[in-house]
C-alpha cells in the first residue's frame, strides 16, 4: 500500500493509474512509462501499489482503491504547495475495475470532494467480474457469484463524471464484449460516455499507445481536463526543464 508520485507544476491536473495484472500479481514500477507519458502533457501522476490475492480478497484490494486517494492529495499537496486542478482515475486490465472503484468513492473524502473529479479512464478493462469465477484466475480469487456481482462496477449506480473506455481492437472477445457492455450502460443511464477501439493493439499492448507523440489515450484524457489547448507549451516546457537537469 505504497505509491509512486510524480508531481507536475503547481495545480496541474492529476491522474491516478492503477497497474493491471488480475488483482494478483505485476507492480507500480513496471509502469512508470504511464507516468513519463502523462507529465510530459501536463499532470501530476500517481502510481498507486495495492496489496495482491490470494494474500488479500478483492473486498480489501478494491478498498485501497478508495483509501490511497486522500493520501495521494496529501503527498501531492507537500509537493507542489497546492491541490491539483482535477483529478482523474485511470488503469489497466484489473487496473481498470479499480480505476472505476476508486472514482465510484472518490467523493467520500472532503479533501478530495472538493477539487473537480474530470472522470475515469478504464483501458482494456474488466467491469463484469463474474465470468472469472469458473475459470483459473479464481484459483486465487476465491470468490463466489455473489462476490462477484457485487465487486463489479457493472449494474452498480456510478457516479456524475466523463468515461472514456478502452479497448484494444485486437482483444479477445470477452475484453472486447466487456467494454462495449459497460459503455452501452453508462450510456443507457445519462452518463457522459464513450468508448474507443484503438485499431491494432490488444491486451498486452495497447499501454504502448501512451508512448506515442500521437496517443489517442493521452489526447482523451487532455480534453477531459481542458488541457487541449495549451498540451504543447506545456510539453515543451517539460523537454527544456528535463534538458537543463540533464546538463
Amino acid at each position: 500500500m505504497t505509491f509512486d508520485l510524480f508531481p507536475g507544476e503547481n495545480h496541474a491536473p492529476l491522474a491516478v493509474f492503477f497497474h493491471g495484472g488480475y488483482w494478483q500479481s505485476l507492480d507500480k514500477q513496471r509502469f512508470s512509462f504511464v507516468a513519463r507519458s502523462l507529465l510530459a502533457r501536463g499532470f501530476s501522476v500517481a502510481l498507486p501499489n495495492y496489496p495482491l490475492a490470494p494474500e488479500m480478497p478483492l473486498e480489501a484490494i478494491a478498498g485501497t482503491a478508495r483509501s490511497c486517494l486522500p493520501a495521494i492529495f496529501a503527498a501531492l499537496t507537500r509537493q507542489t504547495g497546492s491541490p491539483p486542478s482535477s483529478f482523474l482515475t485511470t488503469g489497466h486490465s484489473a487496473g481498470g475495475h479499480l480505476s472505476i472503484w476508486a472514482g465510484m468513492h472518490a467523493s467520500a473524502d472532503p479533501v478530495v470532494a472538493s477539487v473537480p473529479f474530470a472522470g475515469m479512464v478504464p483501458i482494456s478493462g474488466i467491469f463484469d467480474v463474474r465470468p472469472l469465477v469458473g475459470t483459473s484466475l479464481n484459483k486465487a480469487l476465491k470468490l463466489t457469484i455473489r462476490r462477484a456481482a457485487r465487486l463489479s462496477p457493472i449494474g452498480h449506480e456510478l457516479p456524475t463524471g466523463q468515461y472514456r473506455v478502452f479497448v484494444g481492437a485486437d482483444e479477445t472477445l470477452g475484453f472486447l464484449r466487456q467494454a462495449a457492455l459497460f459503455t452501452g450502460e453508462l450510456n443507457a443511464a445519462g452518463h457522459d460516455a464513450a468508448l474507443f477501439d484503438l485499431t491494432g493493439l490488444n491486451h498486452y499492448t495497447i499501454l504502448m499507445d501512451l508512448l506515442s507523440a500521437n496517443s489517442a489515450i493521452a489526447r482523451v484524457i487532455e480534453g477531459m481536463v481542458g488541457m487541449g489547448g495549451d498540451c504543447a507549451g506545456r510539453r515543451n516546457d517539460y523537454k527544456k526543464q528535463n534538458k537543463l537537469r540533464q546538463l
